[in-house]
């Protein structure tokens, strides 16, 4: 195993089991649906109610960003960590086999940026939150932290080109 696999592994493991406590177990299974499908189409349609331009630019930055995780995804089949290893602890096993990249941190990030774009005030608040969901991927055992920072790379790189085919 190589060193940054190693750490990978380490850091993961660190966070999973030697952090794991009920309560903030409890915590991260809500806050981690901050970066679910569920919320963000729930999202998107009250946006498009009360700010039809804001919705519609959140709706196509996901999906991009989205589609370009999940093809990822697909090519790279990386298995998630509790697949690999017996130990890591979780709730319940995920439909989606694939590990890398992380598409909860993908789409909290890319929320985070569009927002910040447009409202650059909320950025201090809205950065570190999309952090956190990729935090609560590795403490729940879904992604390892190589997941959560490529996700974060891939997402950087996609609003940025957005952001020059846009303007």
């Amino acid at each position: 195993m190589s060193f940054f696999r190693k750490q990978d592994v380490k850091f993961l493991m660190f966070l999973n089991k030697r952090l794991h406590n009920k309560n903030v177990q409890r915590f991260f299974i809500a806050y981690t649906e901050l970066g679910g499908v569920v919320f963000y189409s729930i999202l998107i349609f009250y946006l498009l109610l009360i700010n039809r331009s804001i919705g519609i630019e959140l709706l196509v930055n996901i999906f991009i960003s989205q589609f370009i995780v999940h093809s990822i995804k697909f090519i790279i089949s990386r298995p998630r960590p509790y697949v690999t290893y017996e130990d890591v602890i979780i709730r319940k096993a995920s439909k989606d086999i694939n590990s890398f990249p992380s598409a909860h941190t993908a789409s909290s990030l890319m929320a985070a940026l569009t927002f910040t774009s447009m409202f650059p005030g909320f950025g201090f608040i809205l950065i570190p939150a999309a952090f956190l969901v990729g935090i609560s991927r590795i403490y729940l055992g879904y992604h390892y932290p190589s997941d959560v920072l490529g996700s974060m790379a891939i997402t950087l790189i996609t609003f940025h080109i957005i952001v020059l085919i846009r303007f």
